[in-house]
């Protein structure tokens, strides 16, 4: 049960990092493109990459055997 538990987490972890890299690639992008017309192809691009990437990865943690092991901080958050 803690083994599933714990791939769950490092997905939803994994799953919140790489959507913050889609938000500053997509604001530096935005930038960057000099018309509207551009930015949305090049944003449409990104985000089929990146939810390509959480799948492949999902895939892949699911061969893995994974254990969370909190951090003092994590424990203490957990207790309150």
């Amino acid at each position: 049960m803690g083994n599933i538990r714990s791939k769950d987490k490092l997905k939803k972890d994994m799953v919140n990092e790489v959507t913050k890299l889609f938000h500053t690639a997509l604001d530096y992008a935005q930038v960057a493109c000099p018309t509207q017309d551009v930015f949305l192809a090049l944003r449409s691009k990104i985000l089929r990459s990146g939810n390509d990437c959480i799948r492949n990865l999902k895939c892949n943690i699911d061969k893995y055997e994974v254990e969370f092991i909190p951090t003092m901080e994590e424990l203490i958050q957990f207790k309150h």
